[in-house]
């Protein structure tokens, strides 16, 4: 943040100075004005190398199914596990219902 916040105020005194340099000083000014965004917004997007950990990715919630042939066995049959996605309501698509 403090890099780019210095050099957008350098572009600015550069745009302030327009009004004021005469010569090939104006193209020099003129040139810094116009690409010192550019730089600025890719030097501000640089992650800082080596700082900080990549965070574990989080396991999805599973929720064993309730018929009662799961109820009274210990390991849950792999048919039965549902995978709860966090998407809203109106995504949502209904669970196909099971031909028993």
């Amino acid at each position: 943040m403090r890099v780019y916040f210095t050099a957008m105020t350098v572009r600015i005194a550069c745009v302030a100075s327009l009004f004021f340099v005469r010569g090939w000083w104006i193209l020099l000014v003129g040139i810094a004005a116009v690409l010192l965004p550019y730089f600025a917004v890719i030097i501000a997007n640089q992650a800082a190398p080596g700082v900080g950990t990549r965070p574990e990715p989080p396991t999805p919630l599973e929720l064993l199914g309730s018929d009662a042939s799961d109820a009274a066995s210990d390991e849950a049959d792999p048919s039965t596990v549902l995978l709860v996605v966090d998407d809203p309501a109106e995504r949502r698509g209904s669970a196909p219902e099971r031909d028993e």
